[in-house]
């Protein structure tokens, strides 16, 4: 009898497209999967994989979403100096709307608004500033095994309540107020999902990361200062979850970041190209 296998998805922007590529190639080779996480842009990708949208709409749901970005030029603050923040009272130097209403409209083609209408079982993640927890946000909440008191989970939500609150990058997008809650993105505690599939009783979880670290010659411009923070919270988190892996593939090209727009189409050849390199050890 085939295991029950899960994937777990890692945020990291642009570098996170590689994920497409990854799954690509395993949907190639006959590739099953029976639950789903994500934190931050890794969320969105999960979360069009649970409701079993085929993989080549998906690549096109997320080219679209980065060239949407670009158009509406949601990331023009990206220049701003850091010390202008000092007098701000916002949480974020970007105003997230325009990009929720770009998700929105990309999941109403599926008929999903809440996080229960995704087929398969999901988890996506996000981190309430308040309680100092992980937030779980899924659809199949009487699976999930994991202690309360370490976790917050929650079931009866909008997807793209969940969604939003998991893309909260620090500094970058605005924290999210939701039920007593601030909530911020996934990757600042747990990057790289794999606990809470495993809590939920899959047998194997393979899981997708981007684990790097990119030369860093200082700087004050901000989402490059927040892409730095990330990636060491990240890079930090990400050992413990992988340890709970029972396969993991690590995508790298310095030469792609978090912020690395229009690099979104490289991201997927290149996850496609690290798939068929690991090729013998996926199979096995």
């Amino acid at each position: 009898m085939r295991k029950k296998c899960g994937l777990a998805l890692s945020g990291g922007g642009i570098k996170a497209f590689s994920q497409v590529g990854v799954m690509k190639f395993l949907k190639e080779n006959g590739f099953k999967f029976d639950g789903f996480s994500g934190t931050s842009m890794g969320s969105i990708i999960a979360t069009l994989m649970a409701h079993d949208i085929p993989i080549t709409q998906i690549e096109n749901s997320i080219l679209k979403l980065e060239k949407m970005i670009l158009e509406n030029n949601l990331l023009a603050p990206s220049n701003a100096q850091v010390f202008p923040l000092l007098t701000r009272t916002i949480t974020g130097l970007i105003d997230p709307s325009h990009f929720v209403k770009i998700i929105e409209e990309e999941f109403e083609q599926y008929n999903i608004k809440n996080i229960k209408d995704v087929k398969l079982p999901l988890v996506i993640t996000a981190v309430d500033l308040i309680s100092g927890k992980i937030v779980y946000f899924t659809n199949r909440k009487e699976q999930i095994k994991s202690p309360y008191r370490h976790f917050i989970i929650m079931d009866d939500v909008l997807l793209i309540d969940a969604i939003r609150a998991s893309c909260s990058f620090p500094m970058v997008f605005a924290t999210m107020d939701f039920r007593d809650m601030q909530l911020v993105d996934g990757g600042v505690l747990m990057n790289v999902p794999v606990a809470p599939l495993k809590s939920m009783g899959l047998e194997k979880v393979m899981s997708i990361s981007m684990d790097s670290f990119n030369e860093y010659q200082g700087s004050t411009k901000v989402t490059e200062i927040g892409g730095r923070i990330i990636d060491l919270m990240a890079n930090y988190s990400t050992n413990a979850m992988l340890s709970l892996s029972d396969y993991n593939i690590n995508v790298f090209d310095k030469k792609i970041g978090i912020f690395s727009f229009g690099q979104g189409k490289n991201a997927i050849n290149l996850g496609y190209q690290v798939a068929q390199i690991e090729k013998k050890s996926i199979l096995v």
